[in-house]
């Protein structure tokens, strides 16, 4: 993978990458207690997969190795801010025979932000099915989100264009049009592929985490497609996701939504990520809020 520095960042993608991995990797406090970093550089609102992400990694360090996290299941109750660091506390409810399940809240200053229950299980055989990964281009066919921009300056995107020109940790290439980006309405469905931007040498539990992480990317932006561009007040209310396999968050992931609704300034959409073999590795689900500011 291209190891060359990126111009503003001054930081090599395995650097980032490096840097994404100390983030999500909550240090131990005390007793099922645990401190979230702030973000390098972060300013405003933190982002809702860095929250879902460290409060797994916290209930993560509570539970036997040798069972793997396979649903979470949370809530933002107010948005956290970059400006401090986010402490977590995990309850350990219950450590059954096959499964382990866990209750995090982070708080900041005092105030809860955010609350999650996972659980965990040792692998087992079972019977197994699954739905074909859709048919879409492979990720090497298709150009970056800066790549698209250049190309296709008639589609400039709803937020500051130097959000996509920042240096990321994790690699996106979209099919199609890029959330943000559409001058007209489109179906409330999205498909990228997305992967770290160097390979990850670190646990499952931590492939996992990262993918926790990347689950928000694209779930209210899908929602919002069909109904063209107004000012719109954002954020994800809840987050589900289940994991039905181990991932590799080093090698391109196909992450694909769709909304079946939105109402009452709330738009529910469901995912579903593969890896490039055509195995389901997770599902997604999220409600968000997309307030439309004129309606007020």
């Amino acid at each position: 993978m291209d190891e060359k520095q990126d111009g503003k960042a001054g930081m090599t993608h395995a650097e980032l990458v490096q840097e994404l991995l100390t983030l999500l990797d909550v240090e131990q406090l005390g007793e099922h207690r645990f401190r979230g970093m702030r973000k390098r550089g972060g300013v405003g609102r933190v982002y809702g997969g860095q929250v879902v992400a460290q409060a797994l990694a916290a209930a993560v360090k509570t539970v036997d190795p040798a069972r793997a996290v396979h649903s979470l299941h949370s809530y933002f109750l107010r948005g956290g801010s970059e400006d401090h660091e986010i402490e977590y506390r995990v309850e350990a409810d219950f450590d059954g025979g096959s499964f382990s399940n866990r209750r995090v809240v982070a708080s900041q200053e005092g105030r809860v932000i955010f609350n999650l229950a996972a659980s965990f299980h040792h692998a087992e055989p079972g019977h197994s099915h699954q739905p074909d990964m859709p048919d879409v281009p492979a990720p090497e066919d298709l150009p970056t989100v800066l790549e698209y921009l250049e190309q296709h300056p008639e589609h400039p995107p709803r937020i500051p264009n130097r959000l996509y020109r920042t240096a990321s940790p994790i690699e996106v290439r979209c099919v199609g049009v890029p959330p943000f980006c559409e001058a007209t309405p489109v179906e409330p469905s999205l498909s990228m592929w997305f992967r770290a931007a160097a390979p990850v040498e670190a646990p499952q539990w931590m492939h996992r985490a990262l993918v926790a992480y990347a689950s928000d990317f694209a779930m209210i932006t899908t929602a919002l497609r069909p109904h063209g561009r107004f000012e719109v007040q954002a954020a994800s209310l809840d987050h589900s996701l289940w994991f039905h396999d181990d991932a590799d968050a080093g090698d391109w992931l196909l992450y694909t939504t769709e909304s079946p609704w939105t109402g009452h300034a709330r738009g529910l959409t469901f995912g579903r990520i593969f890896d490039r073999s055509g195995r389901l590795v997770a599902s997604v689900a999220q409600e968000g809020l997309i307030r439309d500011r004129s309606l007020k």
